[in-house]
This record gives C-alpha cells, structure tokens and sequence, in this order.
C-alpha cells in the first residue's frame, strides 16, 4: 500500500520523484494547490511569472542553459491559451519542457473557461499527455517527462480539476522510463560517408545543437586531427570548439569574414546534428558546389532542407568515435586545409573593420557589441529576443554552446525575457545578459522584468532603443513609404528601470560605456542592471566581422 493522498498532493509528489526542484507558472483555479503542495510539503523553487507566456519561456530558458527538463505549470482556459506562441516557439527551437495544465471539470460542460484543451495544443505541434484518472497519477507525469525529453519538444500534461481531489494510495512510479540508447549507424552509411570524406582535399566539421546534445565534442576535434580540417558550428553550437585553434566559429550569415572564405573554399562539408536552415548555409550558398554528409539521429531532418550527398543516421559522437577509428586503422593522412598558415590567420583575426557609424547621440549597435564584450563579464549567458538588432547581438561571444538562449525560432518578438529568468534561474553562477529591442522589451520583458527583481537575479538587460518597430521601419524606408506607422513614442525606460529597483544606465554615445562598465563591475546581487543604447533606426547591420 502507499501512501494515501489528494490528487494535487500526488502530483507535486510526482514531478519531485522526476527530479523537478524549479517550477514556473502562473496560478489559477486548476494549478493553485499544486504550486502550494510543490512549495510547503518538498520545497520546491516556485518562480511565479507575470504571464503564461513567460512561464513557458521561463521553463525553455531553464532546459536550454542547463540541460535539464523545464517544468512550467498554468491555469486551464485562458491560462492555457496565452501560452500558445511559446509553445510554438519552443516546437520550432525543439526544446525539451513540460507544461503542466488544469482542465476544467469534465462533466461541466458549460463551465466559463472550458475550451479544447487537446486540440489547442496539438495545432501549435507541442505534445499533449493526459491525466488518465486519480490512480495513474505517477505514471503520467513520469511519461510526460520522458516523452519531453525524446521527442524534444514540450509536452502539455492535461489534469482535469476534479482529479485533483480524488483520494490517491499513491507509489511511485514502476514504468521503465529509461531514454533510448544512442543511435549506431549504419555501416554502409559510414563507408559511404568516409569513402567522400577521405577523398577531399580540402574538408570542413560542423557541429550543431545535436552534436553538443550527444556530448560530441572531443570525438568531433579528434577526427579533425585525423582529416586535418578546420572546425564551426551552427548557430547554436557557438562556442562548442572554443580554444581550438582550427575554430572557425560560426558557419553560415553571422560568419567572420575569414571564416566565410574558409567556408567557401572547403570541397567537403561534414554536418553533426546541425539543421542546415537557410541561416546556417546562407541560403545554401555555403555548399554549393560542396560533398555533404549529414549526420543526424532524426531521419527526417537529414536532406530536408538541402541537397546531400551521404545521410548517416546515428549519434553524433558515436559517429564521430567510428569514423575516427577507422581513419586510424587505414593510416589515413590528413589533407593540408588545417594549415599552420591558417591557424595563424585564425589567432591573428580581429572583429571590427567597418566603418563606424556612431554619432553623439547614437551608436552604432556593431560598436556597441563590440563595447559590451570588453566590459560585460567572460563567463556569462547571452539570451536575444527577435528583432533587427538581434543580427548583431548573435554575435556576442559566450563560453559554451549552452551559455547561448535563442528565442527567435518562431519569429516573435517579446518572448526573451521571461527566457532570460529561466537562464538566471538555472544558472546563478553566471549573470544572464538579456539583448532585447525597445518593441520586444514593450510587447513582454517589461512587466517579468518585474519578476527578475523582485528574485533577487543577477539579470544584465541591454535595450536597443531605435524608437521603432525596426524590422519594419527599414522596409518602409527601402521602399520609400512614409516611416511614420513604424515609429514610437516609448516611456522613458532610464526612469521605468530605476523605479523597478535597476541600476540604469543611459548610452547615447561610446563615451557612455564607461558607466556601463562602473555598473557591471559594482553591481550587487538582487539588483539589475539595465542598459539603454540608443541606436538610430536608419542605422541597419550590415554585420561585417
């Protein structure tokens, strides 16, 4: 026999029995005895957002700056509604959560918040677990768990009110929910591979999220070694080769200019878990005329987006491990790309080389990062909302692939602050720099900007203020039209900030980052910093590095 308990007792005990000690949310009817169970009887970190869509944002940032399964919980009707862009957000970015969602009683019908819970969700393309009833209870959080972690998406975990009353003898679960082994591939497919491989003369890795997820990386620098090719990552692998000294950095549009012409030179490409989207290849520029393997563990992402010579599908590292292997046995030797005079141009190179269009009152947002990287500290999380500026805050530098929170994949802006509590959240040995604009920081950082405060988070916001939707206000200046529907008339953010409980600081020029500095440097724990740049909105990145 187990332990007799109400439902809502049985389901924070659940989610603790699945190692859950961080849950974000929103409280209402359906969800507000289970955030009082997870705090008074286990303990639990309850960070209470502003607004659904922040609670899934929060739990996404969280999975994607530490690796670890995101729980956020919501109220049933509207509760669950608010959340549908974030959850489209976190389908397209293919991030691992939970989300935790009352349903109104099943037999009222015409209760004021009932809506179709399921078919809600299913079109945003999240998972979607019910409760089955009192009694599997254990089995259906654990499941939904799991199958967040499998699929790589959020699942929406379905408890209908009146379960939450039910007596429950409640056991932890028995199901074996164990993930699934790693993919080996086919040898076939890696002869095919290698015997491409082999023969360039001039090959190139690149290794993505799914590389960095496998824990790919020394199995990735070693075959390098072996086929004596340069090194980059996607987007969000940046950081993963750090300190090699064949690291290009990243592949594709946010390239340096010595990389792209690395990249353009190269006769193989070698793909690890990456996507290969239009950003990646540069509207598939990147490979054209190129042999190209793609190395992935889901099928249907390998050719899907363009054209490939050899598809393995298998786990990056187990890949990498056996390609290296018998590279070894064969006595392959290396092809001369990864040259010493090409390590030396790599140490040498130096982001900048463009002229600087800063004036007295604005700055110039690639001058402005390149200012933000002296001063903020090395070993941060970098999180950037969607917008215009966001060309140029990509490329930051972060430590590690992980240290990177992406909240563009579904093409919103507004959604990075509650991603950048998340981050802060799971990582509070590292200040979290939030990049935002002044339309996404208006449309959803404001009001959680609130909640980094009042928790005390060593949050770092930088506000691009160009006055403007400026997405849109350049297309209507290359179009001729009147700018005028672009343009807004915002707060004073300096003011806003300050009253919030922020050390603000104000940049109208590069002379201001000496301010900005004084800031990062004194800042004390509990209080935000947040910096304003002002950015002229006729400015737009051309991001030459």
């Amino acid at each position: 026999m187990g332990t007799t308990m109400k439902g809502h007792d049985a389901v924070a005990q659940a989610l603790v029995d699945q190692g859950v000690d961080t849950v974000f949310g929103v409280l209402g009817d359906a969800n507000l005895f289970i955030g009082d169970a997870l705090m008074r009887l286990h303990d639990v970190h309850y960070v209470a957002a502003t607004h659904e869509a922040s609670a899934v944002m929060m739990a996404q940032g969280f999975t994607r700056a530490t690796g670890r399964l995101g729980i956020a919980t919501v109220t049933h009707g509207p509760g669950l509604t608010n959340t549908t862009t974030a959850l489209i957000e976190g389908v397209k970015s293919a991030t691992p959560m939970v989300l935790l969602s009352g349903d109104t009683p099943t037999l009222d019908l015409h209760h004021l918040q009932n809506v179709g819970q399921r078919q809600l969700v299913e079109a945003t393309g999240a998972g979607f677990w019910p409760v089955r009833g009192p009694e599997t209870i254990a089995d259906d959080v654990a499941t939904a768990c799991r199958l967040a972690r499998v699929e790589k998406r959020p699942i929406v975990l379905n408890l209908p009110l009146e379960f939450e009353w039910e007596d429950v003898d409640y056991e932890p679960t028995t199901l074996n929910l164990a993930l699934a082994p790693s993919i080996a591939a086919d040898d076939e497919a890696i002869d095919a591979a290698l015997g491409l491989i082999a023969s360039a003369r001039r090959p190139l890795l690149l290794a993505g999220r799914g590389a960095v997820q496998a824990d790919a990386r020394d199995a990735i620098v070693r075959l390098g070694q072996l086929l004596g090719a340069p090194l980059c990552t996607s987007l969000l692998g940046t950081g993963y080769f750090r300190d090699e000294e064949f690291d290009l950095g990243i592949f594709g549009t946010l390239a340096t200019s010595l990389a792209s012409e690395v990249m353009m030179s190269a006769d193989c490409v070698v793909t690890f878990g990456a996507a290969l989207n239009k950003y990646t290849t540069h509207e598939g520029t990147l490979l054209a005329g190129k042999k190209v393997i793609q190395i992935d563990t889901d099928a249907r992402r390998i050719g899907s987006t363009v054209p490939i010579d050899v598809g393995v599908l298998g786990d990056a590292r187990r890949v990498a491990e056996t390609m290296a292997d018998l590279l070894e046995v064969a006595d392959h030797e290396p092809s001369s790309f990864a040259s010493p005079e090409l390590r030396d141009r790599i140490a040498a190179h130096q982001p900048g080389g463009f002229d600087d269009l800063s004036t007295e009152r604005t700055v110039d947002p690639r001058s402005a990062v390149l200012r933000l990287d002296e001063v903020l500290p090395r070993d941060r999380t970098v999180v950037v909302d969607a917008g215009r500026f966001m060309l140029d805050a990509l490329t930051l530098p972060v430590p590690d692939p992980l240290a990177l929170v992406t909240t563009h994949a579904y093409g919103s802006i507004g959604l990075g602050m509650g991603a950048t509590v998340g981050a802060a959240v799971g990582r509070p040995d590292r200040p979290a720099v939030f990049m935002v604009g002044d339309g996404g920081f208006m449309m959803g950082g404001l009001a959680e900007f609130h909640t980094a405060v009042h928790n005390d988070l060593d949050v770092i916001v930088v506000l691009f203020n160009d006055g403007s939707y400026g997405a849109e206000h350049v297309q209507l200046v290359n179009k001729g039209m009147d700018t005028g529907p672009s343009l807004h008339h915002w707060p004073d953010f300096i003011a806003v900030a300050t009253a919030m409980g922020a050390n603000a600081v104000a940049v109208r020029s590069l002379a201001d980052f000496t301010h900005v500095e004084k800031a990062v440097v004194q800042r004390e724990l509990g209080t935000p910093v947040f910096i304003e740049i002002a950015v002229d909105p006729d400015v737009a990145s051309r991001i030459p590095r």
